[in-house]
């Protein structure tokens, strides 16, 4: 199986400074990330590092991945997501971009039970799929990046590493 990608977005590893503003958009940006989403950046990191920590080098045998996706990272990956859709946004232009989160994070939760299936079932023909779904979840983050990157820079938003 692939090794499940880390889902600490650049987002999570910046803080967003920048004085008060009149522009709606650059606020609304500005209380996304720190409020919004940073927040929910150990919860995301915590489910991941589960994930790693089953699979890939640290693979032992499919019982043991079977219990950890259906008892511990599956419930706390929904839990997760519920909490990311629950995100509010004030303007068109963050909403879109926290659009795209949401579906890269329910497409990973889609692979996640799509791997649990193909454990239950022993059919690689869903381990394939599985990954092919953890792969498109892994684009949808990094075009969510690009967004976000890209709606800073437009609205003179400076992106600080943490």
């Amino acid at each position: 199986m692939k090794k499940f990608s880390v889902l600490m977005l650049v987002l999570f590893c910046f803080s967003i400074l920048a004085a008060c503003s009149t522009d709606p958009v650059k606020k609304d940006l500005i209380t996304y990330v720190n409020d919004g989403m940073l927040p929910l950046a150990q919860e995301e990191k915590t489910v991941t590092d589960k994930y790693t920590a089953a699979t890939g080098n640290n693979y032992t045998d499919d019982v043991t991945l079977y219990n950890t996706l259906k008892d511990d990272i599956i419930p706390e990956y929904t839990k997760y997501v519920d909490k990311v859709e629950a995100v509010k946004t004030e303007t068109p232009e963050v909403r879109a971009v926290h659009e795209t989160y949401i579906k890269a994070v329910n497409t990973q939760k889609d692979a996640l039970i799509m791997m649990l299936d193909a454990l239950e079932k022993q059919d690689m023909g869903l381990v394939s799929e599985g990954n092919t779904k953890l792969t498109e979840g892994r684009k949808l983050l990094r075009d969510f990046n690009e967004q976000v990157n890209t709606l800073a820079k437009e609205h003179d938003v400076t992106l600080n590493k943490k």
